[in-house]
């Protein structure tokens, strides 16, 4: 089985000037689930290119504790 994955090519929050981008968790967790059942994933970006990450996804207090 294949799959496309888009992610996000945003990367500011409307005229805020903050940065935005891709969930870390949200990605993560699809992608582990996805790759341990043996699916191909293919990853894309609506402008092609690495798809920015949020930072505030980085955060550790925006970890999902284990």
């Amino acid at each position: 089985m294949k799959i496309l994955i888009v992610l996000t090519s945003h990367d500011v929050l409307g005229k805020t000037g903050c940065k935005t981008g891709f969930w870390r968790e949200e990605f993560a967790d699809a992608h582990f689930v996805f790759g341990d059942a043996g699916v191909h994933l293919t990853l894309a970006s609506p402008k092609g290119g690495q798809p920015p990450l949020d930072p505030k996804s980085d955060l550790p207090e925006n970890r999902t504790p284990l």
